[in-house]
């Protein structure tokens, strides 16, 4: 992966960073996502919290800085992104905010995720 392919997937607009994100998913079978010593990052207040996740392990390594230093990039498989990880932060409470990069991320219901995930594998 280039730089010039992460620049422009980082200039899309929310739907066809969406729709990349999805299709990225679902061809690597893994998300990635940041975490340290403690656990997993998390962004905002613990009543109001949001799991970042990203396509590809360059995305997460972005924001690999300021509030997150120390932290590393980790893959979590599809399977077990969607049979474990997606039911718990659910219950938990938690929300999902995709390719989070400069203050923004996509915002995402949990079922909404799950069913265009799904609808995604059909294709394969």
């Amino acid at each position: 992966m280039n730089n010039k392919e992460i620049e422009n997937v980082i200039k899309l607009d929310k739907t066809k960073k969406y729709e990349y994100f999805i299709k990225k998913i679902v061809d690597y079978e893994e998300v990635w996502s940041l975490r340290d010593e403690e656990g997993w990052a998390m962004l905002g207040e613990e009543d109001n919290s949001y799991f970042p996740v990203w396509a590809k392990k360059e995305y997460s390594d972005l924001c690999i800085s300021e509030e997150w230093k120390g932290y590393y990039s980790e893959s979590i498989t599809l399977e077990k992104f969607m049979d474990v990880w997606i039911p718990n932060l659910k219950c938990e409470g938690s929300r999902i905010t995709i390719m989070w990069n400069n203050g923004s991320g996509i915002d995402v219901d949990w079922d909404i995720l799950l069913n265009d995930i799904r609808l995604e594998m059909e294709k394969y």
